[in-house]
């Protein structure tokens, strides 16, 4: 395959991992950044004059092809993508008769948390 040419401005293309895992193909991956503490106080006239915020969080999702002869890892555990380790929170596995095993896996990363 030739290399592609791109013009214009360099941009990031696809994913930031393509060998993360070793149960799942990933083919898209996703992740938000919030903060959980989020405090307002408004004044005798009912606007806000403080707002508190903090303990930042960052959550990951992977979608992926579940590869042959492997299975998902338990909920609890931790995974590293993207330079960073996230605790796994939740993976949906499903299949159909049409189609290849399609697994969806959910990570959070705590401020305070070395995972």
């Amino acid at each position: 395959m030739a290399d592609p040419i791109e013009y214009g401005v360099a941009l990031f293309y696809g994913l930031y991992e393509t060998e993360a895992t070793t149960y799942m193909v990933v083919q898209s991956d996703s992740f938000s950044e919030s903060l959980a503490l989020d405090v307002e106080v408004a004044g005798e006239v009912g606007t806000v004059i403080t707002n508190h915020i903090d303990d930042r969080r960052m959550e990951c999702t992977l979608d992926g092809v579940l590869k042959q002869g492997q299975e998902t890892p338990a909920i609890g555990g931790t995974f590293t993508y993207g330079g960073a380790t996230f605790i796994l929170k939740s993976i949906e596995d499903k299949g159909t008769n049409k189609d290849y095993r399609k697994v969806t896996v959910k990570g959070i990363k705590y401020q305070e948390i070395v995972a």
